[in-house]
């Protein structure tokens, strides 16, 4: 009688551990489910919020294009026919003007007919068609040559591997980045040489623009961009990651600045 009762018991004794075991079991099954639910909402919730920045980024960015293929084509109809109608009229009063007034004309002429070079290729530069049909190192080179001629700059431009064409949208907000990168040089570096590396790799387009003015503070610089909500550094830091590129820039106080783009070529 006694070992049945003692049966029983160690009988019982393992059943409720068993149902112990079975429901601790359970809850943490249940509590790793929900650990996982929640962690795949809140890569949800990342991504979604990644996608919408994505979009208005790139709304931005379309929005900024349209502007400025806009300002190319007022600048070719309506600022170059006022330029050539102002170089008729210097050719109209050259012959009457004699002595110091005669070269003084002359050279307004010849300075009239450089401004027309000038807003031919800035027009170029802006029109977004241009750098669709011609490709983005062809623009590229086009808005160098647009540096060299106004002798302001040496620029050292060196193209290696074989270019590779890109969707049209990542070749206009490249080309753009490169235009801004340029424009922060020509408005602040204060440089006197430019040196422009680009090269086509098997996976990467590597692309490297330097210049020897005199550098800047980048933790403060990049901070006063997000106060001043300022569009420098802010607008290449965007472009470089629309078009997945890996950005880095190089500079201090004294010693120049150097950007570098690395962007993947396959999908």
């Amino acid at each position: 009688m006694q070992n049945t009762v003692t049966q029983e018991t160690v009988l019982t004794i393992i059943i409720s551990t068993m149902l112990i075991l079975l429901f601790v079991l359970l809850l943490t099954i249940f509590f790793f489910r929900q650990q996982k639910k929640r962690f795949l909402h809140v890569q949800e919730v990342a991504a979604l919020k990644e996608s919408f920045n994505q979009l208005i980024l790139q709304s931005k960015l379309e929005i900024q294009e349209r502007t400025l293929d806009h300002m190319a084509k007022e600048l070719h109809a309506n600022f170059s026919h006022l330029i050539s109608l102002i170089n008729i009229n210097l050719a109209v009063i050259l012959p009457q003007c004699s002595g110091e007034v005669h070269e003084q004309v002359s050279e307004t002429k010849s300075l009239t007919k450089q401004l027309m070079g000038e807003v031919k290729a800035l027009s170029i530069s802006l029109n977004t068609n241009f750098i669709m049909k011609s490709g983005f190192y062809k623009a590229l080179e086009n808005e160098l040559q647009r540096l060299v001629n106004t002798k302001r700059y040496e620029v050292q431009y060196q193209q290696t591997g074989m270019p590779v064409t890109l969707p049209a949208g990542k070749e206009i907000v490249l080309f753009r980045l490169c235009q801004e990168i340029l424009n922060n040089i020509i408005k602040h570096a204060k440089a006197n040489s430019i040196f422009v590396n680009l090269d086509y790799e098997q996976e990467n387009l590597y692309l490297r623009i330097a210049d020897d003015g005199i550098g800047f503070d980048l933790d403060l610089a990049k901070s006063r961009s997000i106060e001043r909500e300022s569009t420098g550094l802010l607008n290449i830091a965007e472009r470089a990651r629309i078009i997945k590129g890996s950005l880095k820039i190089t500079t201090s106080p004294g010693n120049g600045t150097i950007v570098e783009l690395t962007l993947p070529l396959t999908n």
